[in-house]
């Protein structure tokens, strides 16, 4: 028998189980309401930190993605909260889109300058998160600059993320771009293929947004199977994205 062998029998005797590879189990999955990304990771995971990115000021399908999963999330009973780091969440969108009112926390952030309006945010969070009862909490800063975004340090993306993996919630961050690195179970990047609007083409304020088809690709996952850079497309038809 080899040194090696003989040293792992001695371990194992001693400490039954130590050298056994740890699977940790797949985690609770909450629907997008978005067949192609539920098909493929499952939905947004419970216990983790999600990242969903899109350039400032571009319509991307992103805010559609996030009232989606609220509306299943509060179809659920569950009580979902929003923290709204530039106050334009739009809550006549949000209940067209199914998204049950009366199970919803909205926070809204009122600071003025960017780096104000991400500080309360971030001290709104830390209270949601630390008081619990949510199915999901998202911080939407998702018109912030990434130069602003980019000075969070990641020690904040660190505590946050550990301190969810203790809860049964999941914690949806909309950025400009991937800020929480490693931290983060999974990141969706958002981009548009086409939209159609709809209206008077001689009068612009008499033209609306129709629908959208848009593109998510994975750009980290946690999840076992490899699902990297996969594109997803789908048609959203609400006046937000």
């Amino acid at each position: 028998m080899s040194s090696i062998s003989i040293i792992r029998s001695q371990v194992e005797s001693r400490l039954p189980g130590a050298l056994s590879s740890y699977m940790s189990p797949e985690p609770e999955m909450i629907a997008t309401g978005i067949q192609s990304l539920d098909r493929t990771i499952g939905g947004i995971p419970r216990s983790g930190l999600t990242q969903i990115c899109a350039p400032v000021g571009v319509s991307t399908g992103r805010t559609t993605l996030l009232l989606s999963v609220m509306q299943k999330v509060t179809s659920r009973e569950e009580f979902c909260a929003l923290v709204d780091a530039s106050d334009c969440f739009d809550p006549a969108s949000a209940e067209a889109a199914g998204v049950d009112m009366s199970r919803l926390l909205w926070v809204r952030c009122q600071g003025g300058k960017a780096m104000r309006s991400i500080e309360q945010a971030f001290k709104a969070a830390d209270i949601v998160v630390q008081n619990g009862g949510f199915g999901l909490i998202a911080i939407d800063l998702g018109n912030i600059e990434e130069r602003l975004v980019r000075k969070i340090p990641l020690s904040t993306w660190f505590r946050f993320a550990r301190v969810v993996e203790k809860m049964p919630a999941a914690l949806v961050f909309l950025l400009s771009h991937p800020a929480a690195q490693s931290c983060s179970a999974l990141t969706l990047h958002c981009t548009v293929k086409e939209s159609r609007w709809q209206g008077w083409e001689k009068v612009s304020h008499a033209n609306f947004l129709s629908g959208l088809e848009c593109e998510f690709e994975i750009g980290r996952s946690r999840m076992r199977k490899p699902v990297q850079s996969v594109p997803h497309r789908f048609t959203a038809t609400s006046v937000w994205a």
